[in-house]
């Protein structure tokens, strides 16, 4: 059984002793106030408890194991309650690692094992080198292509052994074509790299802006004060001076104060993009794609063809009006290892035809002809959209006639001007098209989404009807695969497809699913 690196060991007894320290600190100041015990008894807890703390973090060191033991890696770990878990290398879909900016000064690597069972990390090994972290990767690897072939991996291959000692042993030169071919797909140039990061938009951005405006309250404050200087309310924060402020001052200050939020959140978004995808290229492995990404924190990992469940190709409405596209590729129970950059991105950014060139060569398709939903489906988006108008002119009805007074509301009403043309992109920018091998389906106006599924990849087809849907005869087709988005809404959809259509794509899916999948059996057992 293999041990950790000797220096992760380390960073972790010396995490133990300061953690211990400061809650000594803690615990000995709260003993002397609260129980009267002698002033020189609070030095005393601080450095028993480190110790503790420190002792805890060495033994867990000690105790945790792991090793490739024929086609199962091993991991044993726990200092009371002893854990072992056993888990194939078939199983594996993924090989993650990370290096944060203390384990890249100490070549330290985080390696993180996915496996098809669900969306949480089956392993995490906490920290080994890099030659070590490769050796896993490439047994990982092996193993797959292993399982692809009908054979197992042979001793020397389980062991770790590279090819000068597999030719040591057996007499039997080391064939260099063994080793998988590398082909570079994919790299990110500075200037892609800010153009990246100037047409995406985070979600996180401004939440994280929120989060910390407290933190930075003094800065807060005198932006506001520079609002109300602009709007003419002086430069002192009081209630009194916002009540004095007539409406168009105050919707004027509210605009401002908007305006630069939303600045900010884009400053804030590009940065994050900027440190996320720093230096991001993708290379083709045999039969696995690999990523390497990060400024800060260093990421890498394989993308395993064979086991992909979906492709998607996503285009907000800036990346769309200027030709470019995000790839991003679903294996089971797997999305990528990293909520925030989305499922298993493999391109981040590039120009649509080359998106669609790469997405072909993952999984290969024809030209899609996506067919739109009815006409019928665009009244009943204009009729959901003017409810929300009404709903909001509601509100600012009640908020100007009881708060504000200032007679404005009705400016509201030019919503509803907005409910058709926003009826009409829904409906232009939703569909499904039937391919000989996969089924793909369109959404999404400021963020459109193509999902491409494989005939054999779908686990389940079901039919979903609203009250609002069955009024109209539509329905919504979903596809379900073995993918982690599929969880969290994120299966291919066809939405308000005719009734009678959905029913005849349901038969169509699992019609090719049989055939597909009789075919490849076909061609395994040939």
């Amino acid at each position: 059984m293999r041990r950790l690196h000797p220096l992760s060991g380390a960073l972790k007894v010396g995490r133990g002793l300061l953690q211990g320290a400061f809650f000594g600190l803690i615990a000995g100041t709260t003993l002397v106030g609260v129980l009267g015990l002698p002033a020189g008894a609070a030095p005393l807890v601080v450095p028993a408890l480190a110790l503790v703390v420190g002792g805890f973090a060495l033994a867990r060191y000690y105790r945790f194991t792991y090793e490739i033991e024929g086609d199962t890696l091993r991991v044993e770990s726990g200092v009371f309650a002893r854990q072992s878990r056993e888990i194939p290398l078939g199983r594996i879909q993924n090989v993650d690692a990370r290096q944060g900016i203390l384990n890249r000064l100490l070549g330290l690597s985080v390696v993180a094992f996915e496996t098809a069972g669900g969306a949480a990390t089956e392993a995490t090994l906490d920290a080994v080198d890099g030659a070590e972290a490769e050796r896993l990767r490439r047994l990982v690897q092996r193993r797959g292509k292993a399982t692809d072939r009908g054979t197992e991996l042979t001793s020397a291959e389980a062991n770790g052994a590279d090819e000068s000692e597999t030719e040591q042993s057996t007499g039997v030169a080391a064939d260099p074509s063994d080793g998988p071919d590398t082909e570079e797909l994919f790299a990110f140039s500075t200037r892609d790299l800010l153009t990246y990061a100037l047409v995406s938009v985070r979600p996180a951005a401004p939440v994280l802006l929120l989060v910390g405006l407290p933190l930075g309250f003094d800065i807060l404050a005198g932006v506001l004060r520079f609002n109300l200087g602009l709007v003419g309310g002086g430069s002192s924060l009081s209630l009194s001076v916002l009540g004095a402020f007539g409406p168009p001052r105050l919707v004027a200050l509210v605009a401002l104060v908007g305006l630069q939020f939303l600045v900010a959140a884009l400053v804030l978004s590009v940065a994050l993009t900027l440190v996320e995808y720093y230096d991001f290229t993708l290379v083709r492995e045999g039969e696995d794609l690999r990523y390497e990404r990060g400024l800060l924190r260093r990421y890498s990992g394989t993308i395993p063809l064979s086991k992909v469940q979906t492709v998607s190709i996503r285009e907000n409405v800036v990346m769309r009006r200027f030709g470019f596209a995000t790839l991003a590729v679903e294996t089971a129970g797997y999305s990528g290892g990293n909520g925030e950059s989305g499922q298993g991105v493999a391109v981040p950014m590039a120009p649509r035809p080359v998106v669609y060139d790469l997405a072909q060569d993952i999984e290969p398709f024809g030209d899609l002809d996506f067919e739109r939903a009815p006409t019928r489906a665009r009244r009943r988006y204009a009729a959901r959209f003017a409810i929300v108008a009404g709903v909001v002119t509601a509100v600012g009805y009640a908020v100007d006639t009881f708060l504000l007074e200032g007679g404005y509301w009705w400016l509201l009403l030019g919503l509803f001007v907005l409910v058709p043309p926003a009826a009409h992109l829904r409906w232009r920018h939703r569909g499904i098209a039937l391919d000989d091998d996969v089924m793909a389906t369109r959404t999404g106006f400021w963020r459109q989404t193509t999902r491409v599924v494989p005939y054999y990849r779908v686990q389940t087809v079901f039919v979903g009807r609203s009250p609002f849907q069955r009024r109209r005869d539509l329905a919504t087709v979903t596809a379900d695969t073995a993918s982690t988005s599929t969880i969290v809404g994120g299966s291919a959809t066809a939405y308000d497809v005719d009734d009678d259509r959905a029913t005849e794509l349901r038969g169509i899916l699992r019609e090719r699913l049989y055939t597909d999948l009789l075919g490849r059996k076909a061609d395994r057992d040939a």
